[in-house]
């Protein structure tokens, strides 16, 4: 079972698309760089991925919760967001994106799959967006179920990627 996930894993890793990466790199760090602050918020169990930003041995400093006691923080146009969820058609989500969104906040999202093509996404509001393109769990089972859902280490694995790109964006700026 674990070689099947490893293999699964690695190959989904292998596809996350560099290009947007770049671009979320980039639209976060001009937050960073100017007078914004990056307001970030993962919802479930993708709020691993706040917790590193915020909590981490290497966190940057202008990282900050999007939410207070259940409260979106106020953002100005210098500022941006990154939202994180398992999938596209979160409510919640779609709330949240819609609202920063009708601010002026350029976001960049981050989710495991995309549900069907013609159902309203939270991603539709975002300025670039990063999907796993996890459906399924990675592990068929002798019974036919199928297990190991990582979307939570695939959101952080994207994180340590955006945030070494950050990194290295802010040191060119220097």
């Amino acid at each position: 079972m674990q070689k099947i996930f490893n293999t699964q894993l690695t190959g989904l890793l292998q596809n996350i698309d560099e290009d947007r990466l770049e671009d979320a790199a980039r639209l976060l760090s001009q937050a960073l760089i100017g007078e914004g602050h990056v307001y970030i918020h993962g919802k479930d169990e993708m709020a691993a991925v706040t917790s590193e930003a915020l909590y981490g041995k290497e966190k940057i400093d202008k990282i900050s919760p999007l939410l207070t006691e259940g409260k979106v923080t106020e953002l100005d146009f210098a500022d941006r967001a990154l939202l994180i969820s398992r999938s596209t058609n979160d409510e919640e989500m779609m709330d949240l994106a819609r609202h920063l969104s009708s601010q002026g906040i350029l976001i960049v999202g981050i989710t495991a799959y995309t549900e069907d093509s013609t159902a309203r996404k939270w991603t539709d509001s975002v300025d670039v967006h990063i999907d796993f393109n996890l459906t399924n769990s990675l592990v068929p089972t002798d019974t036919g179920e199928r297990v190991g859902y990582p979307a939570s280490l695939l959101a952080l694995h994207t994180y340590f990627y955006l945030h070494l790109l950050i990194v290295e964006f802010l040191s060119e700026y220097e």
